[in-house]
Parts: C-alpha cells; sequence; structure tokens
C-alpha cells in the first residue's frame, strides 16, 4: 500500500488549480460518431476488465467509454492541475485514504447513490468526509498473517503460537545468539504496527477518524502494546528488525527462504510468494496476548469522478454502475482484489480461496484509515514511534508522548480550524 503524504507542493497545487478553475475548461469532446465521450482512467492490469464492462455501459447510455492507462496514483497527483486545464479524466480510481484530502479541496465531485446498501458502513465511511460522499467502494484491504505451511501444519491462533516459534531452533539466527525469525513483522512501519496499537485500544484520531483534535496514541492502551513490541525487539528478533529501510526486504528474504515460518504482511504480496513457487497458506493475525483482535488499518480503492467533469451525470452512473453487484465480482474474478460490495464479497468467499477468506475474516477487525488531510502529519509524526522505543533512544511513554506532539504541532502548523 502507498501511503498518502501531502507535502507543501502538492497543496500548491491545490490552490492553484482553484485558482485556474475559473478561467479553464474541461475537454471532453464527442467521438466520431457524435456520441457523448467518458474517459476512464486506470492502471494498465485493469485495462482488460474495463474492456469488458464497458460495452454495456455504452449501450445503456449511448456513449463512448474512452479508457486511458496511468498509474493510479500518478493520476491522483494530476488531477489538481490537469482538472482545471481540462486534461484529468472524468473518472478514475483512488485510494480511500486519498478521497478526504481531494474531496475535501475540491477537486471531486459529491455524488449521491442510490445503491449504498450495498456497502457497509465502514466502506462507506472511507468514501465520505463532512457527510459528503465522493465515490463508490470498489475493493477492501488490510494486513493479514502469511504462514509456510512446509514448515506450520496450521496457522498460528495467537501471539503465544508465534512467541513459541522463537524457541524453535529451525529458526534461530545464527548471526546472533538467541535470536530468531521464526515469527517477523515490519513494526518500525506505523503502517504494519498500528494493529498491535489499536488492539490494545489505541488510536488515530477520535470519533471514528474525524477529529484530528484527539489523538490516541499515547494512551495506556497504545504505550503497553509499544511495550509488547519492545519484547520482541529486545528478546527474540535480530537487531536489523529495527532498521525501517531494510527490515522489509530482510523479512521478504527470511519468509522466501524458509527461514520464518510466519509474517504479517498485505495482499498485494501473494502474487510474489505464488511466482518463488512458495508453499504458503494465509490467515488472520493471530489473537493478542490481552486476548483483543490485532485491528490494522481498512484500505483499498474506489471510483471516484473529476469535480471538473462536462459529463458529472454520466460520470455518477458509472461509478455506481462499475461497482455493483456484477461488476464488483467481476473484477474479483479478473484481479483477486477482495470486493467492497457485500454481495459480490460474499459469493467470493464462497469460492474457498485462502487468501480472500484471510482479508475478508480480518477486515472484520480492521479499522478504517481516516481520509482526512491530517492524516498526512500521522504518516510523518509516527514513523519513529516504534523505532524510538524499541532501539532505547527514549523510553516507551516518552517515545509515544514526542510523537503525538510532532503530530499536534504539524497539524496545528498546517491546518486552520
Amino acid at each position: 500500500m502507498v501511503l498518502f503524504k501531502k507535502g507543501f507542493a502538492i497543496l500548491a497545487a491545490s490552490f492553484l488549480a482553484i485558482g485556474l478553475a475559473a478561467c479553464s475548461s474541461s475537454k471532453n469532446p464527442a467521438s466520431s460518431d457524435g456520441k457523448k465521450v467518458l474517459t476512464v482512467s486506470v492502471e494498465e492490469t485493469y485495462k482488460e476488465y474495463i474492456e469488458s464492462i464497458k460495452t454495456k455501459f455504452e449501450k445503456e447510455n449511448d456513449v463512448t467509454v474512452k479508457i486511458v492507462e496511468k498509474q493510479m496514483f500518478e493520476q491522483l497527483e494530476a488531477l489538481p492541475l490537469d482538472g482545471p486545464a481540462g486534461n484529468a479524466p472524468d473518472v478514475m480510481l483512488a485510494a480511500y485514504d486519498r478521497i478526504g484530502g481531494l474531496g475535501q479541496q475540491g477537486h471531486l465531485l459529491d455524488i449521491k447513490p442510490s445503491h449504498t446498501k450495498s456497502f457497509g458502513d465502514k466502506e462507506m465511511q472511507q468514501v465520505t468526509v463532512d457527510g459528503k460522499v465522493y465515490g463508490m467502494p470498489l475493493v477492501i484491504e488490510t494486513l493479514i498473517l502469511y504462514y509456510n505451511k512446509d514448515l506450520l501444519k496450521t496457522a498460528p491462533k495467537t501471539f503465544k503460537d508465534l512467541e513459541k516459534l522463537t524457541e524453535d531452533p529451525r529458526f534461530a539466527f545464527v548471526s546472533e545468539k538467541g535470536k530468531s525469525t521464526g515469527f517477523l513483522a515490519k513494526w518500525t512501519d506505523f503502517y504494519m504496527s498500528y494493529g498491535l496499537l489499536a488492539g490494545y485500544g489505541g488510536y488515530v484520531f477520535g470519533k471514528n477518524g474525524t477529529d484530528s483534535g484527539d489523538i490516541g496514541l499515547n494512551n495506556k492502551g497504545a504505550v503497553e502494546a509499544v511495550k509488547y513490541a519492545e519484547k520482541w525487539f529486545e528478546t527474540y528478533w535480530p537487531k536489523g528488525m529495527q532498521d525501517n529501510s531494510s527490515a522489509d526486504d530482510f523479512i521478504q528474504q527470511m519468509f522466501l527462504e524458509g527461514k520464518a515460518a510466519a509474517i504479517i504482511g498485505g495482499p498485494w504480496s501473494a502474487a510474489n510468494y505464488k511466482e518463488a513457487k512458495l508453499n504458503y497458506g494465509a490467515a488472520p493475525i493471530p489473537t493478542l496476548p490481552n486476548g483483543e483482535e490485532y485491528a490494522p488499518f481498512a484500505g483499498g480503492k474506489g471510483w471516484v469522478a473529476s469535480k471538473y467533469t462536462k459529463e458529472p451525470e454520466l460520470a455518477e452512473k458509472w461509478l455506481e454502475y462499475a461497482a455493483n453487484d456484477a461488476n464488483a465480482y467481476a473484477f474479483y474474478q479478473n484481479t483477486n482484489e477482495v470486493p467492497a460490495n457485500t454481495a459480490a464479497r460474499k459469493k467470493a468467499d464462497e469460492q474457498k480461496n485462502e487468501l480472500t477468506s484471510a482479508v475478508i475474516k480480518q477486515y472484520e477487525t480492521a479499522t478504517p484509515t481516516p481520509n482526512i488531510p491530517e492524516m498526512a502529519e500521522v504518516w510523518t509524526g509516527a514513523e519513529s514511534l516504534i523505532f524510538d522505543a524499541a532501539s532505547g533512544k527514549k523510553s516507551t511513554q516518552t517515545s509515544a508522548n514526542d510523537a503525538v506532539n510532532v503530530i499536534k504541532e504539524n497539524i496545528k502548523e498546517k491546518y486552520v480550524k
């Protein structure tokens, strides 16, 4: 998952775009046969899927659907300038954590969808900001547990099971006496460790992720979670696990070489394991020592429409069409990405695909990633929270307090209430 980091350059582009909007118009020429044209931007890997569903939409709406290939995040970064200049597509895919900022800045069309009952509250929360709906959910994502079936007969159920792996000589890290690679997780990465903090009662923002004035990353539960993470860094893991820049490569290497029995990762990693012909399994992340469930961020992507489109009605129709039961399931069949649409998700779960089932089960305990612009400050402010404590640089409470203070100061400096 690529995370939302909104810097000054993006802010500047946004303000410039708003200024240009008054003197620009979105280009949306008719096709050669005189029909209206709806431009759909997707990455190359999704083009075949769009080709398979666009014909019906074209016939039902007497329109020509033009497909533009562009990497999703590049398209979203370009929207603040391309939109006012008339160069943006009408509709595109967007990661949920980008929708809030783009919507609040005036770059996305707010819609009034007719079939929100096809989605749960968690899905709609991720495309809604300040009561306005800016997209239709398409895919859900969250972290899961991968395990090597050649090393473990069944998936670990609890973190106590994971701790037992550290006693297995098969996973001893020979370069450092007493250290183990039986279970690995990149907890120096806030995205990866948040599920641990949330499972102990920590949270990013209050009021379901909408109150940036209420930050719960240094409360009693969050500090307890960091202390548990410290136990792994100090007692079980090789020192290199503290290095945020190289830990992921180390984890992947150990897992692919059969030196790690279980790791935490995202569904996007499965293709690499399959290509490597690794006999892997997928399961929900084990229950935490306090008896609660790991609560990672819930994410994914949905369909959004440019505020600058000349065909807002057609754009909104596409959003609903592409996210309906049939097309959401077709997307799953084409990509193996788990549907946000509840009917399509149920059908996908019935296929007994281990990866799909693991994502669906873990998603039940996952917390929607806050999609307000202030979340950008959390990614940067909390990036050293675990490292500072695990390395001994700071005490557990001080590390948590300092991270929260950095986040608060940056929000105060950059966001006017």
